[in-house]
């Protein structure tokens, strides 16, 4: 999930994204669900496997998503040694997509090695004004291109029910303290999907296949340095996970999927 790893071209980038509308956004629905990830292809001879657990929590609160998202894997290296990394985040996305606050750490072997934390805001002008608080007290300013997390999502699915392939963003979701990492997404076709797991928040829905390849935050690579797949369904749901991380590739299977209570706003 690329909400979880935190990852859009046609005629988007110059103009940049045109937001869904409120009506779509209140179209995800909040849950709580639990992957299990396992080793699909290893592209380096220095580990001999690679495991894990993911979970991903999405709440509705009237004016604002709150998400948190937890990833654990464990790495066996080729000389039998092992490696345990960690990685969790806490967000606050306004559905107006004028405030994101954030919180994410990394973590090997129970050590934390990196952590970062603060809060963005969109101006007048669109741009995004980031405030990070950790690892330590900085501001940069973000392009208007720039999206949060749920508002690249939403605008998946638009491109998607609009039967657009490709989709380009600057995604800013907190994990690096660079600011913004540059996406490109190539979606399939939206249509009637046999679901991964029996379960009544998928009886009935859409899905649309999903590629996400993310570049290195401000370096202009040609080439991507990681890539994110999955199956995204028009209430934000997600199966079918295949996460590229360089040097082994792990699939994830939705094992559990949660519907969580409806906020009572007014």
């Amino acid at each position: 999930m690329r909400r979880l790893l935190s990852g859009l071209m046609a005629g988007l980038v110059a103009g940049g994204v045109s937001l869904p509308s409120p009506a779509l956004a209140d179209s995800l629905q909040p849950h709580k669900a639990v992957y299990s990830l396992s080793l699909s292809r290893l592209k380096a001879g220095a580990l001999a496997g690679a495991s894990g657990t993911a979970t991903y929590q999405i709440r509705d609160l009237c004016t604002a998503w709150s998400v948190s998202q937890k990833l654990d894997i464990d790495i066996i290296n080729g000389d039998g040694g092992s490696s345990a990394i960690g990685f969790q985040s806490a967000t606050l996305e306004d559905k107006n997509t004028h405030r994101f606050v954030f919180r994410t750490i990394m973590s090997q072997d129970g050590q934390v090695t990196s952590e970062t934390s603060g809060e963005a805001t969109r101006n007048r002008r669109g741009e995004v004004v980031v405030h990070y608080t950790r690892p330590q007290t900085s501001s940069v300013t973000l392009p208007a291109r720039t999206v949060f997390p749920l508002q690249q999502a939403q605008a998946l699915l638009k491109a998607a029910r609009e039967k657009k392939l490709h989709l380009a963003t600057d995604l800013f979701d907190g994990s690096v303290e660079t600011g913004s990492i540059p996406t490109y997404a190539t979606l399939g076709r939206l249509a009637p999907q046999v679901a991964s797991l029996s379960s009544p928040l998928l009886k009935g829905q859409e899905a649309v296949p999903v590629s996400i390849a993310s570049f290195g935050a401000g370096t202009g690579a040609l080439l991507p340095d990681s890539a994110y797949s999955d199956r995204l369904w028009t209430n934000g749901v997600e199966d079918r996970l295949l996460i590229d991380f360089g040097d082994y590739v792990l699939s994830g299977t939705l094992d559990s999927l949660t519907s969580l209570p409806a906020a009572s706003c007014h």
